[in-house]
């Protein structure tokens, strides 16, 4: 959870009588309506209170702050520090320095102001991007809240509360998990939500629920305890409904919030009987750190392996682009919305799309079928999807798995894509010839901001309209991706 800090001053003003400012409306908004922030207060805003003159004013704020978690034993402004960013002998300047102090130290992530002159110190000290003007923390703070990760049509962020926890999808987590249901009904009293699918009469097929953790975690049950950091803990993967790649929608679902969340790494529990879980989780980049034990319902202790991704390496979604060839990949526009929904704004959905049916949205692993004559595409290859007709720009970022060709009939063609490509069998058998080519790679990013064919030519990595695959210069490519 971040903290946040309030300038005395914007506290005072947003607890007294009057009429509340529309910014610090939205702000406060933005701030009190979410579960990512937390609102603090220094021990010497008491203090800085204790100025009002009127008694009876003064009451009231103390009685209304009050409210606010205290940041405990806090760092005091040196002398150095006093002298660094300037201090007046005004008990307001001290108390103001002390506030710039916690921010310096970390105690809290960001302070909110509108005082110019305590914004004018923080840039002497290069923290000037985290003590922010009201404005300035509603442009960071409400795109965050606002950004609701996507997620396919069938796929569900509900809260817990609108979940049935006596649905029989939980009977194994509460035999695996001792107070399961008390631990469940805590998160759903918190405002608590998670990524669930239904079947068609109702009942539960999976479950994904995510939980941001500060520092201040407490790891101390882990054989080996992680160092400080601010993680993603991926708290409960399920999936009964399978086949129809739901695992690897929850897979991006959890790489996108830990993305948006900025955090440095994804972390998950399991039993070492959960083996399709942890060969999933294997694939995309999740290595085995530590162990610990975990209490099951009917008393006995059982080990769980913690295996965590870093967010840095070079697995999904990160890739390295040395020693690499890239090509551009030019797709139908109809095809394009079915394999990459994540790039479209508005796409009409089918009765498929909303069951889960269409398998080749919902994967990460995908399938391209083509007549390309290049024998050059080889595992690792990069490949840079190219919308054509209405689009004419490359949205999308794929890696090579693997590459087959000349195959003997349309079926087994179809039978090494099936759930992975666009086409049905139908599609394949019309357009088929010995030599088609299939090219298994996996999604790896969607572009904010798509190379428009003219960007293409004007930046001379394309001469033409392309038509069908073409090699392009990787170096030169890297740099207009930017990446």
């Amino acid at each position: 959870m971040i903290k946040i800090l309030l300038d005395t001053n914007l506290l005072i003003y947003r607890e007294d009588h009057s009429i509340i400012d529309d910014k610090v409306l939205e702000l406060t908004k933005v701030l009190y309506d979410s579960n990512k922030y937390k609102i603090v207060i220094h021990p010497m805003t008491m203090e800085d209170i204790s100025h009002i003159k009127d008694s009876k004013e003064r009451d009231i704020f103390y009685s209304k702050v009050k409210i606010y978690e205290a940041i405990e034993r806090p760092p005091k402004a040196t002398d150095n520090f006093n002298n660094l960013v300037g201090c007046s002998k005004l008990p307001n300047d001290l108390i103001d320095n002390n506030l710039l102090y916690a921010v310096y130290k970390d105690c809290v992530s960001y302070l909110i102001t509108n005082d110019i002159k305590l914004r004018n110190k923080a840039k002497k000290i290069n923290i000037n991007d985290r003590v922010l003007s009201i404005e300035e923390a509603i442009n960071l703070f409400k795109p965050i809240e606002e950004k609701e990760t996507r997620t396919p049509a069938f796929i569900n962020h509900e809260y817990l509360y609108n979940i049935e926890l006596e649905d029989n999808f939980f009977d194994s987590l509460k035999a695996d998990y001792k107070g399961f249901e008390n631990w469940y009904k805590k998160k759903s009293r918190e405002g608590g939500k998670a990524y669930i699918t239904r079947y068609p009469n109702n009942k539960i097929g999976s479950f994904l629920m995510l939980k941001v953790e500060t520092e201040n975690e407490d790891y101390s049950s882990f054989k080996e305890p992680f160092k400080k950091d601010i993680r993603l803990k991926v708290a409960t993967f399920k999936v009964a409904n399978t086949g129809n790649k739901i695992g690897e929608s929850y897979i991006k679902i959890i790489v996108e919030e830990a993305l948006k969340n900025k955090v440095n790494e994804i972390y998950v529990t399991i039993f070492e009987k959960q083996e399709a879980l942890i060969n999933l989780l294997s694939e995309y980049g999740f290595v085995q750190k530590t162990t610990k034990m975990t209490e099951r319902a009917d008393g006995s202790l059982e080990k769980e392996l913690v295996f965590v991704k870093s967010m840095n390496d070079n697995t999904y979604p990160n890739f390295d682009w040395s020693n690499r060839n890239t090509f551009i990949v030019p797709i139908q526009q109809r095809y394009h919305e079915m394999l990459f929904p994540e790039s479209e704004i508005s796409t009409q959905l089918s009765l498929e799309d909303l069951k889960g049916v269409n398998t080749y949205a919902n994967a990460i692993k995908k399938a391209y079928i083509c007549k390309a004559q290049t024998q050059q595409i080889k595992p690792g290859d990069i490949l840079l999807f190219y919308a054509s007709e209405n689009k004419r720009s490359i949205t999308t970022i794929g890696i090579v798995d693997n590459v087959f060709s000349q195959f003997t009939t349309p079926e087994d063609l179809y039978a090494m894509a099936i759930k992975r490509t666009v086409y049905s069998l139908e599609e394949i058998k019309a357009n088929f010839k010995s030599n088609s080519k299939l090219i298994l790679f996996k999604y790896y990013k969607t572009l904010k901001e798509p190379i428009t064919y003219n960007s293409l030519i004007e930046n001379q990595l394309l001469k033409n309209v392309p038509i069908s695959i073409v090699k392009v210069d990787s170096n030169l490519a890297k740099k207009m991706i930017n990446i």
